[in-house]
């Protein structure tokens, strides 16, 4: 069943959609999930995890967009953000990528805002990102994928997708700060 028709059945509330959803969707949600908290938790509360993702996606079904052809990148977005909230809650770490931006923001409804235009900057930014860097930037930080897998699936060496992270990482705040110059004056 195509997610068009799956989207309108669990914002009609229809529990054969949910499970439908969930037989296309576990494993793709259990292996970001895991890549985020596989170190650091045991299987069962991976599992527990993905759930979760799933009960978000039942309870926030009036917020999803009907204009979605396929659920995938939204149900990757739950994924992160609730392996994120389980590890930041675990006494886990903030993203070095989201640190910078937290940096630059506090609290106030002013600053969410400026905080997503943050983010939304960030997300162009690596998209003007030369392959490899693009896409390992976006495995790692994204997709939470290991250094080793990254090298693995690129036929890299470890180092140099260390390397190429961390210049890109460097770059992406050159790219950042130009554009704030910029804009100010």
């Amino acid at each position: 069943m195509e997610d068009v028709h799956l989207i309108k059945g669990v914002k009609k509330r229809d529990q054969r959609s949910l499970e439908i959803l969930m037989d296309k969707y576990l494993n793709y949600v259990f292996t970001i999930v895991n890549n985020i908290l596989g170190d650091f938790l045991e299987a069962e509360d991976i599992e527990e995890v993905c759930m979760d993702v799933f009960i978000s996606l039942w309870n926030n079904a009036d917020k999803i967009d009907s204009s979605y052809d396929e659920l995938k990148p939204y149900i990757a977005a739950i994924a992160r953000n609730t392996a994120r909230n389980k590890f930041k809650t675990s006494g886990g770490f903030t993203e070095p990528l989201d640190d910078q931006i937290n940096l630059m923001v506090g609290d106030k409804v002013e600053d969410k805002i400026l905080q997503k235009e943050m983010s939304q900057l960030l997300k162009s930014l690596i998209s003007e990102l030369v392959e490899p860097d693009k896409e390992i930037v976006v495995r790692y930080y994204f997709f939470y994928e290991k250094v080793k897998d990254i090298a693995n699936r690129l036929n890299l060496n470890e180092n140099t997708v260390k390397t190429k992270l961390s210049r890109s990482r460097e770059r992406l705040k050159i790219m950042i700060e130009e554009r704030r110059f910029f804009n100010e004056g």
